[in-house]
């Protein structure tokens, strides 16, 4: 059971770690306008924000009757979510992805010149995280479909909390420093497909193999 949690985890936390969304590409382009020493408040406020969500997805998951009809309807609400995930990342364009970061950095959602573009800290990477949708989908997900394996209650939210989030840190760090470099590989056409193809194959097999299983916890 340990183990099917942790490929559940980690195969989750890939996925959303290397395919864009809000906290990568506001790391890519606060670093590229303010320098990359500018991150460090930022990823601080990201990872306490992280910390935060996973405790309360994680004690509502743990609070849930196992008995419930509830229980059922939220196991496939996860299964779709993956499979539907699977399919976007099956179906992503690398040459689309420069455009989608462009069109979802703060540079564009502020609509600002970029020497007026205020240095975000702490209270941005904290509240960023409430906001951002993918991320409550992601953490459900991981919480409902691996948290009994991970022991349940406390100690199995404390476990998962601090696996994603070191690699949240990590990722948003890898994105800071190397975010050119990354990019430049999922925007190149052979290159990128090969990486979504492989993400999503990936995560694919892994809803194959929960629906398998069924509606019991791992």
């Amino acid at each position: 059971m340990f183990l099917e949690a942790l490929f559940t985890v980690l195969t989750l936390l890939i996925i959303g770690l290397v395919t864009p969304g809000p906290n990568n590409i506001t790391c890519i382009t606060h670093s590229a306008v303010h320098g990359k020493d500018s991150n460090y408040n930022l990823i601080f406020g990201m990872a306490i924000g992280f910390i935060t969500v996973h405790l309360i997805v994680g004690l509502l998951v743990s609070n849930l009757d196992e008995n419930s009809i509830i229980f059922d309807v939220l196991h496939y609400f996860g299964l779709l979510f993956i499979f539907l995930l699977s399919l976007r990342i099956f179906t992503l364009n690398p040459a689309q992805i420069n455009k989608e970061i462009e069109s979802n950095s703060i540079l564009q959602l502020m609509n600002k010149d970029i020497e007026n573009i205020p240095i975000l800290g702490f209270k941005t990477g904290l509240f960023m995280q409430f906001i951002n949708g993918k991320e409550w989908a992601f953490v459900f997900t991981i919480m409902w479909l691996a948290l009994e394996g991970f022991g349940g209650g406390w100690l199995g939210i404390i476990f998962i909390t601090t696996i994603t989030t070191t690699g949240g840190v990590i990722a948003m760090f890898t994105w800071t420093f190397i975010g050119g470099k990354l990019v430049d590989i999922v925007s190149d056409k052979k290159r990128g497909k090969s990486v979504f193809m492989t993400l999503g194959s990936l995560l694919f097999l892994l809803g194959v193999l929960l629906l398998i299983k069924g509606p019991e916890l791992l």
